[in-house]
């Protein structure tokens, strides 16, 4: 398909086309997609007595993503510029743009805008029974420059989930912060939250500090001792997310971008150790995140008030942890920092590459 036709296709009003089911199997694992978003809907995984578990937080039906009314980006592979930047704009070559804001009451750029990434139908490029790639042809959408080639592809093997994000900017430079937007509940249905999950972010001793409204101000925090936000060592995350209050005016938990204490390799084809690391006690289940991204943004479902029906129960507040690899959030208006999120034809396409490994520990045995 050529990129105008892409394009042409992205743009368009999302059609029941897009939430068709895909789903891609391996040993110890079963993963659901649909190409609006290119959206994970299911990740079933066995615990420690061999059942199967879904352990990702999102609808039932397919259609109620057509039907929310909020947006909580379950599932969903979110651009061109995920996270929060500040007032949706940013400058480039002594140009200033400006992005649609849709978060804060109109003060920020959300995830991409009004109608990011996650709210496109992306088109099916290739599937087999352990992979499937979408394609987003994105050309200047919601006040980004230029026209970017996006791909998202979806690969399973024993116990784990490979995702790869690639973008390529095809005439202007630009900024791009990609990621995905899983939820994960580990317990599945046994526990309605993860508060007595045990996380561990051996490398997060750095947070991007935020401001009342969740935009960076550029200050850096390192976090050691009692903070927290203090995961470098295993910890229940109850005994630090339920003191935590450093994301937002009145924000209670986890929604912070944490740094890794290693050197950056953003566009690397290897992800290394595991940079997160989620267990729950009550199935056993436990997820290490390896990723070639400099940062990851956890949220721990702070703003969940039981509204809202996923296929795991009602989903109330700290029901399930965001896992979202990428570069450092807003990263565009805080040159200080030295993390180049501007990408163009002259530079390599920028790559985001995450694995999600899954495996038991038994009952017992400390997580």
């Amino acid at each position: 398909m050529s990129f105008a036709a892409l394009s042409a296709s992205s743009a368009a009003p999302r059609s029941a086309a897009g939430l068709k089911v895909i789903t891609i199997k391996a040993e110890g694992i079963e993963a659901s997609f649909i190409p609006y978003g290119a959206r994970l809907v299911s990740l079933r995984v066995p615990d420690r007595t061999g059942a199967w578990r879904e352990v990702n937080e999102g609808y039932a039906d397919p259609a109620q993503y057509h039907a929310e009314k909020g947006n909580a980006y379950f599932g969903a592979v979110v651009g061109r510029y995920a996270n929060r930047m500040a007032h949706g704009r940013f400058s480039l070559g002594g140009k200033t743009f400006q992005v649609t804001n849709n978060d804060h009451g109109g003060q920020n750029a959300l995830h991409g805008g009004v109608r990011g990434y996650d709210a496109r139908d992306w088109a099916v490029e290739a599937s087999t029974d352990t992979s499937v790639t979408f394609a987003l042809g994105d050309d200047g959408f919601e006040g980004f420059p230029g026209k970017v080639l996006v791909h998202a592809t979806y690969t399973v093997a024993k116990g784990t989930l490979r995702v790869a994000l690639t973008a390529l900017p095809l005439d202007e430079a630009t900024p791009i912060l990609l990621t995905t937007h899983a939820y994960f509940n580990l317990s599945s249905t046994l526990a309605p939250t993860v508060l007595d999950d045990v996380l561990h972010v051996p490398q997060g001793s750095r947070v991007v500090a935020v401001d009342g409204i969740s935009v960076p101000t550029g200050e850096v925090l390192t976090v050691s001792g009692d903070h927290p936000l203090n995961y470098t060592a295993p910890r229940v995350v109850r005994d630090g997310a339920q003191g935590a209050k450093f994301c937002g005016e009145g924000g209670v938990g986890i929604d912070n971008c944490f740094v890794f204490d290693r050197p950056e390799a953003p566009n690397s084809a290897s992800v290394g150790p595991a940079q997160v690391i989620l267990a729950s006690k009550a199935t056993g289940i436990r997820l290490s995140v390896h990723t070639n991204q400099p940062a990851i943004q956890l949220y721990s479902g702070n703003g969940f008030d039981g509204s809202v029906e996923t296929q795991l129960g009602k989903a109330e507040q700290y029901s399930s942890m965001a896992i979202e690899p990428q570069g450092w959030i807003d990263a565009v208006n805080h040159p200080e920092w030295g993390y180049n999120d501007v990408y163009s034809p002259a530079r390599a396409q920028y790559v985001n590459i995450s694995e999600y490994v899954f495996d038991t520990v038994p009952e017992g045995q400390e997580i």
